[in-house]
């Protein structure tokens, strides 16, 4: 067989299924379809029907066992399999099935394709005959199980080896769609490998999510016993006379996720040990700054899972920002520039927030306005030079979005003065209009970069919510509020200070609204509430 083009016209082998394909079709209600998606579906369809008569001739071949398990194994695989794991899942020489096996590989070669040439993985390019080894092999709740458990023993033993970055990708993926929480919770807690493999932009949300897994092992979130697990495997590398230089590393990243975990008592003990290290590697002016700067993000975070910004936390915060880029600032390799940048990022948040709260420390609010404005300006510059993406361009536009907002909130105060012969009424309005675009825009441009349930997007929505507020948009406001929680709920977990304080703002907006409307109106409210909370969290148990 040979694989068919995903659009286009049909072949004539293809033509020839047609009857076939209607038979199946009228399982589905196909006339309310467009005319494209119909045309699509129907190709679909066609291309499944061949795929299975494919199956069926490699098993009068090769035999049904072989190709049943390996087209399994291909199928139920996060990323895919290379020709050599599936030989040792299927133990093809201790099995006595290398002719077999060869004829199968070399068409598994011919017609999967490589899906990744640089990491030789065996992968389907097209979903439909994915979907016809899935119809034909795992229909049975009984026959998946299987498969899943030869995948996890795989991998398990595989723990202790080189593939880190194979295991991290494959192993807590499969053990949580079994259900194995004490299986999941050994997979992330026996070594950092895991946290160091998938903590980043596109695994963060996936490793939050296994921790809060059977949280019934424990009270809680699941975070807590993460802190708990991480600072032990932290404790042992030090014993086991770990090198300071990987200690300070482990440290930092460690410190990184226990800080998005909501765990930021525990993250703040870690950074202080990395302090620590950074003096025994010699005061490093380099290792010095990375701990600043993560001090000054984690400090940030802290503040904001709390009804109000404490002055003393962000007066830290920005002193830390401060330092991280005063040291960065002259050090020219192109990591150094990126932690400059970094630096200069939080510097714009935190002393914007400092400006917000009427000042603190040694500087006042207009002054912390300045220097943060002056950040922000310098961050925009060193990325550009840099070259880094647009996502790191929409982190300063928000940046410039939180300082016009935590202007207005300072020139409510009385802290800063209006400028030329505006009233503080007329420029307050006008920051809040200005930051509210700003927001939306980020908004929609992290949204469309990552997805709208990226944590990036989700502080935008924050401060969507809080300029809706201010202006007396009350019902725009609790749409946001609203969406805050679900995402937050979805991606943190109801247990993370973030999205309990992102119900704590959802209720003051329902309490003010239901304020606001005669006592007949209230009842309505309430349950307008409760059922968007429903449908939120219906909809999110239906992706």
């Amino acid at each position: 067989a040979r694989r068919l083009a995903a659009t286009g016209e049909p072949s004539n082998a293809i033509k020839t299924l047609e009857v076939t394909t209607r038979k199946a079709a009228a399982h589905f209600d196909l006339s309310r379809l467009p005319d494209q998606e119909f045309k699509y579906f129907r190709l679909v369809l066609m291309q499944e029907t061949l795929y299975a008569k494919m199956l069926e001739g490699w098993e009068k071949k090769i035999g049904e066992e072989l190709v049943r398990q390996s087209l399994s194994l291909l199928c139920l695989s996060r990323e895919g399999l290379s020709q050599q794991e599936l030989e040792e899942i299927l133990q093809i020489k201790e099995r006595g099935l290398d002719d077999k096996w060869q004829e199968l590989a070399r068409d598994l070669n011919a017609d999967l394709s490589m899906k990744s040439k640089s990491e030789g993985l065996l992968g389907f390019v097209y979903s439909a005959f994915r979907l016809a080894v899935e119809r034909r092999y795992l229909k049975q709740q009984t026959a998946r199980r299987e498969i899943e458990q030869k995948l996890a023993n795989y991998w398990e033993k595989k723990a202790s080896g080189p593939d880190e970055k194979r295991i991290a990708g494959e192993l807590p993926y499969v053990l949580e769609r079994m259900g194995e929480w004490d299986r999941l919770r050994t997979c992330l807690s026996s070594s950092l490998e895991v946290l160091y493999q998938l903590y980043n932009d596109e695994g963060t949300a996936d490793l939050l999510r296994f921790w809060r897994k059977g949280t019934e092992l424990d009270e809680g979130s699941g975070y807590a016993a993460a802190a708990q697990a991480y600072i032990s495997r932290l404790k042992r590398f030090e014993s086991d006379g770990a090198t300071p230089q990987l200690l300070w590393e482990s440290s930092l990243i460690t410190a990184r996720f226990l800080g998005d975990a909501g765990q930021f008592s525990e993250a703040e003990k870690i950074l202080a040990r990395a302090r620590e290290l950074s003096k025994e590697l010699g005061g490093n002016d380099r290792f010095v700054a990375e701990v600043s700067l993560r001090c000054a993000e984690l400090l940030n975070k802290c503040a904001a899972s709390t009804p109000e910004y404490p002055l003393e936390m962000m007066v830290r915060s920005a002193f830390y920002a401060k330092e991280a880029a005063d040291l960065y600032a002259y050090m020219t390799d192109n990591d150094s520039k990126q932690g400059y940048a970094t630096a200069l990022y939080w510097m714009g948040l935190n002393f914007g927030t400092v400006c917000r709260i009427g000042g603190g420390g040694t500087w006042s609010a207009k002054r912390a306005h300045d220097i943060a404005e002056q950040a922000l300006s310098k961050c925009l510059a060193v990325r550009k030079e840099i070259g880094e993406d647009a996502s790191k361009t929409t982190e300063v536009l928000f940046g410039t979005g939180v300082l016009a907002f935590c202007k207005a909130e300072a020139m409510s105060l009385e802290a800063i003065s209006p400028s030329g012969d505006k009233s503080a009424e007329q420029e307050i309005l006008e920051l809040q209009d200005q930051a509210l675009k700003i927001f939306t825009e980020a908004y929609q441009s992290f949204s469309d970069t990552y997805s709208p349930k990226h944590l990036e997007a989700v502080k935008c929505l924050t401060m969507m919510g809080l300029v809706n507020k201010r202006v007396g948009r009350l019902k725009a406001a609790t749409e946001c509020a609203a969406k805050e929680v679900a995402v937050r709920d979805e991606v943190q977990g109801e247990m993370h200070p973030r999205a309990q304080q992102a119900r704590r703002v959802y209720q003051e907006l329902i309490d003010q609204i239901a304020a606001a409307l005669p006592p007949t109106s209230n009842q309505l409210v309430l349950e307008s509430s409760v059922d968007q909370d429903s449908d939120e969290k219906g909809g999110k148990s239906g992706e």
